[in-house]
């Protein structure tokens, strides 16, 4: 009987500890707006929010690949950065889809500065 206790325990354990080591992203959040805020933080983090947006979030990495969802690589970042001041220069209205988003379930819900990579950056109509 002892040795079910302890088995039991281990498991109770091993559950526990795959439950809140595990955390899930949000994908496929999609916000519309105009550049509020674009910009690079020294870190080489790449900072947005769009007018439809609550705060900024971090896009992409100038110098590593993030996300595992759709992972944006540096040079995917430094086009998606082009497409955003270019956007913000002629006062363009875009959309931007977001993926492996920690906090943030919509485009009102977003935590400061928290990675939300923009998959698909484009302009509309």
């Amino acid at each position: 009987m002892k040795a079910i206790r302890n088995w039991s325990a281990c498991l109770t354990g091993v559950l526990l500890l795959t439950t809140v080591g595990t955390s899930s992203a949000t994908d496929d959040i999609v916000c519309t707006g105009r550049v509020a805020t674009i910009g690079i933080h020294s870190t080489d983090r790449v900072m947005l929010r769009l007018t439809g947006m609550n705060t900024v979030v971090q896009i992409c990495h100038l110098a590593q690949t993030m996300g595992t969802t759709y992972p944006i690589t540096p040079a995917q970042c430094k086009l998606a950065y082009a497409t955003l001041v270019t956007a913000h220069t002629m006062g363009k209205q875009l959309s931007v889809y977001f993926d492996n988003v920690q906090s943030g379930t919509s485009c009102s819900t977003f935590v400061a500065w928290e990675v939300a990579t923009a998959r698909w950056v484009h302009l509309t109509d």
